[in-house]
């Protein structure tokens, strides 16, 4: 039997894939990484490991997607 492989598919650098998620994120959850940074500042947390725990579990986010909202908000990236 002849086993068939796929091409592999574009392969994304972490900071292509970090841009990816943000330019999604409006699609995906209906709010900019700007919305989201307020919001991050309201849920009143020092710690980034609270705060993506809080994102995924109150608003329903994805890991990557909190993370990356988290390493904005915790690098002064923030409006």
């Amino acid at each position: 039997m002849i086993k068939i492989i796929h091409p592999i598919k574009e392969i994304m650098t972490p900071e292509e894939m970090q841009k990816a998620i943000i330019k999604n994120l409006p699609e995906k959850t209906g709010k900019t990484l700007e919305e989201w940074l307020v919001i991050a500042k309201s849920l009143d947390t020092s710690k980034q490991k609270e705060l993506v725990q809080k994102l995924k579990t109150e608003y329903g986010l994805g890991h990557f997607q909190a993370q990356v909202i988290c390493q904005h908000f915790f690098t002064d990236k923030q409006p």
